[in-house]
C-alpha cells in the first residue's frame, strides 16, 4: 500500500510542519526543531521516487502578475507557500544570518515563512538564527540535463525577479532563476560554499523570492545519472555498442561534425573535456587545450564597434561566430559555457566575483549591506569553459582587462579564482576545464597545457573548412538518441571517476601506498615499461649532450604529462587501469601532435 503521508504534506506543508512541531514539543527533546524537521522530511522524501513527487521550482512561480485571484490550496500558483525543490548553484554565502522566533503565540511554530504580529511582546529565549544564501540556476547547464532532471521543464525565457538581481548570475544575458535560500538547520550547512551545486527542498514564498529550506543535499547524491563506470553491457543491446567501438564512434562524430574531419584533434578535445582536478598537492590540473590554426568565423567583429556595458557580457552567440564545436560539446557535456573574448568584454566585463554595496533603496535610510556580484568565471565544478579569441581586434587592453586575463590564466594553470572583497581578496579552489580556439600558432592571450594545430581534410577548400567549422546547431547531423545517451554516459562516468578520488598529499592522514590518482591506477607491466623507457631516455640524453642541445630534454614534468594523458585515455575508454596498450596509444597520439607542432 502506498503511504498517503507525502501527498498530505504536499497538499498542506504548513499543517504538516505544525503537526511535527507539536510532536517535538510533547517529546521534550533537546534537539533543535530545525534538525528534527529536517530529519523527518529526509525520511519521507529521501528516496528518489518520493523526491520526484515534489514539483521543481520553475518560471511559473515568478509570474506573480498572472496569479489568479483565488488562493485555494489546490492551485499550484496560490499565494500560500508551496513545497518545491530547486537544484541550483550557491552563488553568495556572505549574507548575515537572520533572526527569527522559533515559537509564535498560541503554540504555532516560527520560521519557514511563518510570521507573528509585530505588536506582540517578544520572548527573546525563542530567538534563533537562519543562514541566508543566494542560489541561482546552474550557469551553463546543458538543456538535455534539465530535460532529464526536471519533470516540467522551465520556460526558456524566464520572467525576471522583482529584485532585479541579474548581477548575481555569471551569465547575465542568459535566462535564469535566482532565489534567496533560508537554511534553518545549522548542523548540515557548515560546509556549504560558493559554486556548490545543491538541491534545496522547502517552502517557496513568492512575494520575496525566498525558499525556506526544510532540507538540502549535494547534487548527484540521489540521482547518479550518467555516472556509471565502467559502462555496463546491460546498458547496451547491440554488440557494436561496446565501449571501445562507442568511443571511436564518438571521436569520429566530433571530428566530422565540428572539426572538418580532424580525428586527432577530436581525440584531444575528448581528453580535455573529461579532464578534472586529480591532485592539489602535487598539482595535477585539468588538461587544458588550445586548438591552434583555427580559422576565424566568416563574419568578424568590426573594429570600432560599440564598447557599451551591454556588449561586454557574453550571451547567446550567433551561429556565424560560434564554432560548431561548442554546439557539439553542448550535446555531450553536462555544463559548458562560451567565453567569446573581445576588447569590450575584457575591458568592461567582470571575470571574478566582487563584493559591493547593493543599490541604496529610497525606503531604507541605513547604509546598504554588501553583497557578492558574480563574475564570468564563478562557475560550478566540472564546468567546461569554451574560449574563443577571434573577436579580439586591434586596440588597447586597460587595467581591468589585464586583471581579467590574469584571472582566466589563474583558473587554467592553478584552478583557483580570486574573490574580491573590500580591502582584501581571497582565492577559492575551482575545477573548470578549458578549451581555447585561436587563429595563430598559439593563443596570444592565455596559455594552456596542450596545443594542437588543427589539420582539416586535404580535400577541403578554405571556404568549405569555414562552413564546416561554423555550422549552426540546427545543421548538426545528430545520431540516434540511444547512441547520444550512451556517449553522455561514457563522458559522465569518466568525469565522475576522477572527482571521486582527488588526492591531496598535504592531508594530515597519509594516503595508502597505492592511492589512485584520478580514480585509476597503472598495471604492474605498464609501470615497469614506463619506468624503463624514462630511464633510457635520460641515459641517452646524458651520453649525447651535443644532440640534446637542439632537442627538448625529458623532465619529470614530461613524465607527469604523459601519465596524465595515458590515464585520460584509459578513463575515456572506461578501462580499469593504464595498460601497456593504453600507454602505446598515448605515445602514438603525442608523437603525432609533436609532428604537427614541428
Amino acid at each position: 500500500m502506498v503511504s498517503s503521508v507525502p501527498f498530505d504534506i504536499l497538499a498542506d506543508p504548513q499543517a504538516a510542519i505544525q503537526e511535527l512541531f507539536n510532536e517535538h514539543l510533547q517529546s521534550q527533546s533537546t534537539t533543535e526543531f530545525s534538525s528534527f524537521l529536517s530529519d523527518r522530511f529526509k525520511e519521507i522524501f529521501g528516496k528518489e521516487e518520493r523526491l520526484d513527487l515534489i514539483p521543481h521550482l520553475s518560471a511559473a512561480y515568478f509570474s506573480r502578475d498572472q496569479l489568479p485571484s483565488s488562493t485555494s490550496s489546490s492551485n499550484p500558483l496560490s499565494s500560500l507557500p508551496k513545497l518545491v525543490q530547486f537544484r541550483g548553484m550557491v552563488q553568495d554565502t556572505s549574507a548575515s544570518p537572520e533572526l527569527y522566533l522559533s515559537q509564535l503565540k498560541d503554540g504555532k511554530y516560527g520560521g519557514w515563512g511563518a510570521h507573528d504580529a509585530i505588536d506582540q511582546p517578544v520572548d527573546y529565549s525563542n530567538l534563533r538564527e537562519c543562514n541566508r544564501y543566494w542560489v541561482v540556476s546552474v550557469p551553463g547547464e546543458s538543456e538535455w540535463v534539465g530535460q532529464a532532471l526536471l519533470e516540467h521543464k522551465a520556460s526558456t525565457t524566464l520572467p525576471r525577479s522583482h529584485q532585479n538581481a541579474d548581477h548575481k548570475f555569471p551569465l547575465t544575458s542568459t535566462s535564469h532563476i535566482g532565489i534567496q535560500a533560508n537554511v534553518y538547520s545549522a548542523q548540515s550547512d557548515a560546509d556549504m560554499k560558493s559554486t556548490d551545486i545543491v538541491t534545496f527542498v522547502g517552502l517557496f514564498e513568492a512575494e520575496c523570492d525566498t525558499l525556506h529550506v526544510v532540507f538540502h543535499f549535494p547534487a548527484n547524491t540521489v540521482r547518479k545519472m550518467d555516472r556509471v563506470y565502467p559502462l555496463s553491457m546491460l546498458d547496451t543491446q547491440e554488440s557494436d555498442h561496446r565501449t571501445g567501438t562507442l568511443r571511436r564512434e564518438l571521436v569520429s562524430w566530433i571530428a566530422d561534425e565540428s572539426l572538418a574531419g580532424d580525428v586527432d584533434a577530436a581525440e584531444w578535445v575528448l581528453l580535455s573535456a573529461i579532464s578534472r582536478v586529480q591532485s592539489r598537492h602535487p598539482p595535477i590540473m585539468p588538461a587544458s587545450l588550445t586548438l591552434a590554426r583555427f580559422p576565424v568565423p566568416i563574419t568578424r567583429t568590426v573594429p570600432g564597434a560599440s564598447t557599451s556595458a551591454s556588449s561586454a557580457v557574453p550571451g547567446p552567440s550567433t551561429s556565424s561566430s560560434t564554432p560548431t564545436l561548442y554546439h557539439v560539446l553542448s550535446l555531450l557535456m553536462p555544463i559548458i559555457t562560451h567565453v567569446p573574448l573581445s576588447l569590450p568584454l575584457l575591458n568592461d566585463g567582470a571575470f571574478v566575483p566582487e563584493s559591493k554595496p547593493r543599490p541604496r533603496s529610497e525606503s531604507v535610510d541605513e547604509d546598504p549591506e554588501d553583497e557578492l556580484y558574480s563574475g564570468i568565471l564563478q562557475l560550478a565544478p566540472s564546468t567546461l569553459c569554451f574560449v574563443t579569441d577571434s573577436g579580439v581586434t586591434e586596440g588597447q587592453i586597460n587595467d581591468r582587462g589585464v586583471r581579467n586575463l590574469r584571472a582566466l590564466q589563474e583558473v587554467i594553470r592553478n584552478q583557483t579564482l580570486e574573490y574580491v572583497f573590500p580591502y582584501s581578496g581571497y582565492r577559492f579552489e575551482t575545477d573548470i576545464g578549458c578549451i581555447v580556439c585561436t587563429e595563430g600558432k598559439k593563443s596570444a592571450l592565455v596559455e594552456t597545457h596542450i596545443t594542437v594545430p588543427l589539420e582539416p581534410g586535404d580535400s577541403l577548400t578554405s571556404s568549405e573548412v569555414q562552413q564546416r567549422l561554423y555550422k549552426s546547431s540546427a545543421e548538426i547531423n545528430l545520431p540516434p538518441l540511444e547512441k547520444l545517451e550512451a556517449w553522455r554516459k561514457l563522458i559522465g562516468g569518466a568525469m565522475a571517476k576522477q572527482t571521486g578520488s582527488i588526492v591531496d598529499s598535504s592531508s594530515p592522514s597519509p594516503s595508502p601506498p597505492q592511492a589512485l590518482v584520478g580514480g585509476i591506477g597503472v598495471s604492474n607491466e605498464a609501470a615497469e615499461l614506463i619506468q624503463e623507457e624514462f630511464v633510457q631516455e635520460r641515459q641517452r640524453e646524458v651520453k649525447s649532450p651535443l644532440e640534446t642541445k637542439t632537442q627538448t630534454i625529458t623532465t619529470p614534468d614530461d613524465l607527469i604529462h604523459r601519465m596524465l594523458i595515458a590515464k585520460l585515455i584509459a578513463l575515456s575508454s572506461h578501462e580499469p587501469e593504464v595498460s601497456i596498450e593504453v600507454w602505446k596509444q598515448m605515445k602514438d597520439l603525442e608523437s603525432r601532435r609533436k609532428a604537427r607542432m614541428a
